[in-house]
C-alpha cells in the first residue's frame, strides 16, 4: 500500500487542524489534568486512552460517513447532543459536590476519583456528537479528492499520536511534583472551577442542542 508524497500537504493541513482543536481548552483537558493532579499519572494517562478510543471512534464513523447522516437526521442529533450535554452536567455536579464536601468527611475530589479514569475520559469525549461533525468537515476540508486507503490509514494514525501524546502530555505535566503540590493546597478551589467548567460545557451543548427545537 504506497502512501503517495503528493498528499502530504494534506496529511500537514490536517494534523494543524487537528492539533489547534486540541489545544482549545475543554472537557477531555479538564478530566485529564484532573485524574493526573488529584489521584495519580496512572490515572491521568488511562484517562489519556479513555480520550484516544473515543477519539478513535469519531474518526472513524467520520470517515464511514456518520457525521454527513448526523446533520441530516436533526431529531437524532439534537437527542445525542442532550444526552452528551447531561453526562457533562452530571460530571461537573460530582466535582462540585467534592468541592463542597465538609474537611470533616471523605477527603477532597473522593466523589470523582471513585469512577474509572479510563471511563471518565472515553464518556467525556463520546459525550460530544459535534465530533462527528467537526471530523467530517475536516476530513472534507483536508482530503484531496479520491485520496488512496493509505492516506486514511496514516491520517487515522496520525490523529491517534497527537491525541496521545498532547493529552499524554497534558497529564505528565499535571502529575508532576509541583503540580500535585498546588493541588493540594489548592485542592477546593480547583475542584469547583473543574466541576464549573464541565458545567459550562454542559450548559452550552444543552443550549445549542435546544436551539433547532426552538
Amino acid at each position: 500500500m504506497e502512501f503517495p508524497a503528493s498528499t502530504l500537504p494534506a496529511l500537514g493541513t490536517l494534523a494543524v487542524l487537528h492539533i489547534l482543536a486540541a489545544a482549545t481548552p475543554g472537557p477531555n483537558l479538564v478530566v485529564v489534568g484532573h485524574r493526573a493532579a488529584a489521584v495519580s499519572r496512572t490515572s491521568g494517562l488511562l484517562a489519556v486512552a479513555g480520550v484516544a478510543l473515543a477519539t478513535l471512534f469519531w474518526v472513524v464513523l467520520s470517515l464511514a460517513g456518520i457525521g454527513v447522516l448526523l446533520q441530516q437526521a436533526g431529531e437524532l442529533y439534537h437527542w445525542l447532543r442532550l444526552i452528551g450535554a447531561g453526562y457533562l452536567l452530571y460530571a461537573g455536579g460530582r466535582y462540585l459536590l467534592a468541592a463542597a464536601r465538609p474537611a470533616a468527611q471523605e477527603p477532597l475530589a473522593a466523589v470523582p476519583r471513585r469512577g474509572s479514569p479510563f471511563r471518565a475520559g472515553l464518556l467525556t469525549t463520546l459525550s460530544n456528537p459535534k465530533s462527528g461533525i467537526f471530523w467530517t468537515s475536516v476530513f472534507a476540508l483536508a482530503v484531496p479528492p479520491a485520496a488512496p486507503a493509505a492516506f486514511y490509514a496514516v491520517a487515522v494514525a496520525m490523529v491517534m499520536a497527537q491525541t496521545t501524546l498532547w493529552y499524554g502530555l497534558a497529564a505528565l505535566i499535571f502529575a508532576s511534583a509541583p503540580s500535585r503540590r498546588v493541588y493540594a493546597r489548592l485542592a477546593r478551589w480547583l475542584e469547583a472551577i473543574a466541576g464549573t467548567a464541565l458545567l459550562t460545557f454542559g450548559l452550552r451543548l444543552a443550549v445549542e442542542a435546544a436551539e433547532p427545537s426552538r
